[in-house]
């Protein structure tokens, strides 16, 4: 009935009216067809830029990486005090978190390096960039961590290379402290009481997971074990329990409360988080949960880079100026006729003691000119810190370091990146370091000894900072950075301060001798007893001098 109609309606048209609607629907035809063209053609070309978007990031991101690499620029979470929870929560905000690479598994990392590699020499002018980087002896290294860095060669016996080490979970875990060890075993031996949680271990991190859901992540920061939770952080904002919210992160998205585990109490916290998420996934506990134990003995870390547990980065040749390393004299054996004779190892100890382990036992005052100082380079809109074993250092951008801090002896330095000439005729006292540092990015040194050189270093800090534009947050508030006096044997435990021995065979005084014998032989044990004496101070100075030769060493390529 319906197409009859439609027949008569044709019918009663005229030609051009019907010549008319034909074309209209041609028209209308052609306008849906190129709008459904152009919505693919505008997808896929969106498509295609935001790869490509993705991968100039990439590209870019990969790039200042190795910009810093070259730099000797780290950031790192730096030492949080366990005693003080809430000014490590407020110093822990102000430290830039990077996030680590993307997880690639035992194959990935292995085939990058199955070629012989050749690298070009450093030059003289960047010897003091790689001064954060360590020096690798090919003829030290064994067979298989040559074959795998492609150095197996003849050729590459006696060169020496600047490398830096990437370690993956498993080598930061082994290389760790025995508390952070404990913490561990402690958090997995709570998680295997509840029934149908599994582990899935990767390069960088642990995953728990049940089914296909994620409920937690295990990573480390710096040196710092942390565990994040598929919670809610707004939850538990106004409680003790409180983290870091991690839901800006792509890495995190899934598990956005953010614990580090810097303390018992942080542990404890993490326990009762995670009865919280078993209530929320519906996880019954085990009846009689076992008890589990692991094998968390230090290692090599050669051993640990052919296990693809750490990732050696080559930055280039070790040019011939800088001198070899000296072996250590090999330890002699004393026999029990020598011990008898008098014959006795003393034990010099000499302590390497990193910036964290001198700002920790420095004296109140230091501590609290640098709590006032940092507020104040901090309060500056974008400005971000990383500290390193000799300094501690503050950024606009990630290649625009602009002040750092370092320790002599007992006087804290401020280190500026601009010429002392800028400040010649002031009444700033500054120090210029070019002549003895070639090249160097932090040619200004001001030494802070007093109140009016603290107020000084702030007002220098206002004259480098204002003439690159940066503007100071009127809302930021004060945070008390002095941290907590820690004994030497816990931050010898921590890996803050490096302890070398070196033994010293003396000539102890002979036991006194009846009085019949001769002058001449009473003569001989007071020579004796002297040149023991001797003997030792001489072992000490040596030691000394060798100590004030690598710390000056150490400043100079800083």
């Amino acid at each position: 009935m319906k197409l009859i109609n439609s027949l008569l309606f044709v019918q009663q048209l005229s030609p051009l009216q019907l010549t008319i609607v034909i074309l209209l629907g041609v028209l209308l035809i052609a306008l849906v067809a190129g709008n459904v063209w152009l919505f693919l053609f505008l997808r896929k070309r969106s498509v295609h830029k935001l790869c490509t978007h993705r991968l100039q990031n990439k590209r870019d991101e990969l790039m200042q990486q190795l910009n810093l690499l070259r730099e000797g620029v780290f950031v790192s979470a730096g030492v949080e005090a366990e005693e003080d929870e809430e000014e490590e929560e407020a110093d822990e905000m102000l430290l830039v978190d990077e996030e680590d690479e993307d997880d690639r598994d035992d194959g990935e990392i292995a085939a990058s390096y199955a070629e012989p590699q050749n690298f070009d020499v450093v030059t003289q002018e960047e010897v003091d960039e790689t001064f954060a980087a360590e020096i690798l002896y090919v003829s030290k290294t064994s067979a298989e961590a040559r074959q795998k860095l492609g150095f197996a060669g003849a050729e590459f016996n006696g060169k020496r290379y600047y490398v830096r080490y990437n370690l993956g979970f498993d080598a930061k875990l082994r290389l760790s402290s025995d508390e952070v060890k404990e913490r561990y075993v402690a958090l997995m031996n709570e998680i295997a009481m509840y029934q149908g949680l599994k582990v899935k271990a990767s390069y960088k991190q642990l995953r728990v997971y049940k089914g296909r859901k994620t409920l937690m992540l295990i990573v480390f920061r710096g040196k710092t074990l942390c565990v994040a939770f598929a919670l809610n952080p707004a939850d538990y904002e106004e409680t003790k329990f409180r983290g870091i919210d991690k839901s800006d992160s792509r890495r995190f998205e899934k598990t956005p409360m953010f614990m580090k585990l810097t303390s018992q109490r942080r542990l404890d916290y993490s326990k009762y988080l995670l009865v919280q998420l078993a209530e929320d996934n519906n996880l019954m506990p085990l009846a009689q949960p076992e008890q589990l134990t692991f094998d968390l003995a230090e290692k090599p870390r050669e051993e640990l880079f052919v296990e693809n547990k750490l990732q050696i980065t080559v930055l280039g040749e070790v040019p011939d100026s800088i001198p070899y390393e000296q072996p250590e004299p090999e330890e002699e054996e004393i026999d029990e006729d020598e011990l008898e004779s008098g014959v006795s190892v003393e034990e010099l100890k000499r302590y390497n003691r990193s910036y964290t382990a001198r700002l920790i036992q420095a004296d109140d005052e230091l501590k609290a000119r640098y709590s006032e100082i940092k507020n104040h380079i901090v309060a500056y809109r974008g400005v971000f810190n990383g500290i390193t074993w000799k300094r501690e250092a503050f950024y606009i951008t990630k290649r625009d370091c602009v002040a750092t801090f370092a320790i002599r002896g007992k006087t804290l330095c401020l280190f500026l990146a601009v010429p002392a000439s800028k400040f010649e005729g002031t009444k700033y006292r500054v120090e210029d370091r070019t002549q003895q540092v070639r090249k160097a990015k932090m040619p200004t040194m001001f030494r802070i000894r007093s109140d009016r050189g603290t107020k000084y270093a702030k007002e220098l800090i206002d004259i480098v900072l204002s003439e690159k534009g940066i503007k100071i947050n009127e809302d930021y508030k004060p945070v008390n950075f002095r941290p907590t006096y820690r004994s030497t044997e816990n931050l010898i435990r921590g890996g803050h301060i490096k302890v070398k021995t070196t033994q010293v065979t003396v000539e102890e005084t002979p036991a006194k001798q009846p009085a019949k014998r001769s002058a001449g032989k009473s003569s001989g044990a007071k020579s004796t007893k002297k040149t023991a004496a001797k003997k030792l101070d001489a072992a000490q100075n040596e030691v000394s001098a060798t100590s004030a030769q690598e710390e000056t060493a150490t400043d100079g390529n800083k």
